[in-house]
């Protein structure tokens, strides 16, 4: 089972972002600018900021998130995105041998083939155990372990690679196990700084286009989405910035 969860960040990001934004106006001590600033300035800071795509102020907060029940497929995916910190269950100090595995919805739609698939794993699992009994180390047993054996990663990333991250694999063209992921840190970021995140998830939503192309029109979620985000971003950007 696919389990995210958000376990630390910086205090206070919304606040810290805004506050960053308005440092490079206001000749002010950073404690100044945060003791002057209310709800109602962070709330047009932050969607100034966002709609105007000056997103280096989203840099100065940070969200660290623990992911377990993903696949080595996924965490493959995961570690592209490069400005972040990553650190994951590794292979070659830990025992592989007790690991479950992920199998892709489009293979349990076919029983035949989910037989085939868990003992095509359980037989790579099994030998895994025979190499490490006759004295193999487990940084050259697990060669014979599939991507699809599930492994946990602790992530840390700043809300601007999460803004990226989340236009990415939310789309519906995206993988159906990291879109999932997506979605699922998309609902822990939103508990804790929802005036940033309200922004994320993928362009046809946020920003009323698709980058997909041909593939992307054909997306049921492109075909009826909401105006209403990107009417809103067209609003703010004819705005003058008033932070």
């Amino acid at each position: 089972m696919i389990q995210v969860k958000l376990v630390s960040h910086t205090p206070n990001p919304e606040l810290v972002v805004a506050a960053a934004a308005r440092t490079c106006i206001r000749n002010m001590d950073y404690e100044a600018i945060c003791a002057e600033m209310e709800e109602e300035d962070i709330e047009r800071i932050l969607t100034t900021v966002i709609v105007k795509n000056h997103l280096s102020v989203l840099e100065h907060a940070s969200f660290t998130l623990t992911i377990s029940g993903v696949s080595r497929v996924l965490t493959h995916q995961l570690v592209r995105h490069r400005i972040a910190s990553h650190s994951q269950l590794s292979q070659q100090r830990t025992d592989s041998s007790r690991l479950k595995f992920t199998i892709p919805p489009e293979i349990q739609r076919h029983p035949e083939l989910v037989t085939e698939y868990q003992n095509t794993m359980m037989h790579c699992q099994d030998l895994y155990k025979h190499l490490v009994q006759c004295g193999i180390s487990k940084g050259s047993a697990r060669y014979i372990l599939p991507s699809g054996f599930n492994t946990r990663i602790l992530t840390t990333m700043n809300a601007r690679s999460l803004l990226n991250l989340l236009a990415q694999r939310e789309c519906e063209t995206e993988d159906w196990e990291f879109r999932e992921v997506a979605q699922l840190i998309h609902n822990e970021l939103m508990k804790v700084a929802p005036r940033i995140f309200r922004f994320a998830g993928p362009p046809c939503e946020t920003q009323g286009y698709c980058p997909e192309g041909e593939k992307g029109r054909k997306c049921p979620r492109y075909r009826q989405m909401s105006l209403s985000k990107s009417n809103r971003h067209a609003e703010l950007k004819a705005q003058p910035v008033q932070v």
